[in-house]
């Protein structure tokens, strides 16, 4: 997340470069006679309380239960040959048994390499994701940064204090739950 939050920033910072006009209920300040008009947001809330953000976790939670059900009936089968073969050790040849046992290993090094690869999966779905919940974060602040004539917009994770007056935070929240209301996971993200 402070990877998410960093890049937000920076795109905020940019935003701020390009906005001009001044809005009575925000912080205003001048530099080279140009008005800085602060907001700011708590990106942070947003990850935690916005409707899309939420699908994600609850669809990430069930895609892990899936792939944990799948995992587990897979180490049950493993565990219940290498049971049966230790059960067979005394009435099979010594290259037999070891034959069974290299092929139990293998097969154990294939469950945790599919193990990892449905970590990865996860992962590559969150990340997808939430790119999808920045972009339209990124489009709701510039709207309410132009209705309120923002030059600027701080993450609140930078700021060490500020005035409740110049938080835009639920309103961003608002807006992109009504524009994201979910976000779809995809195993191509």
């Amino acid at each position: 997340m402070p990877r998410i939050a960093t890049r937000f920033a920076l795109a905020l910072l940019a935003l701020a470069c390009v906005m001009g006009a001044p809005a009575p209920s925000f912080a205003q300040a001048t530099t080279a006679g140009v008005p800085i008009v602060i907001g700011v947001l708590d990106v942070q809330i947003i990850i935690r309380d916005s409707r899309a953000a939420k699908s994600v976790r609850a669809a990430l939670d069930r895609q892990a239960a899936a792939y944990q059900a799948e995992l587990a009936q897979q180490e049950n089968a493993l565990r219940s040959a290498d049971q049966q073969l230790m059960q067979q050790r005394a009435a099979l040849p010594a290259d037999e048994f070891t034959k069974r046992s290299n092929d139990l290993s293998q097969r154990a090094e294939a469950l945790r390499q599919t193990a990892e690869k449905r970590r990865q999966d996860l992962q590559k779905m969150e990340g997808g994701a939430m790119v999808q919940i920045e972009q339209s974060l990124s489009q709701v602040t510039i709207d309410i940064a132009k209705a309120h004539g923002l030059t600027l917009v701080l993450n609140k994770s930078a700021v060490i204090w500020s005035s409740p007056a110049y938080d835009i935070t639920q309103e961003a929240l608002r807006k992109l739950d009504a524009q994201l209301p979910s976000v779809k996971l995809s195993a191509s993200q």
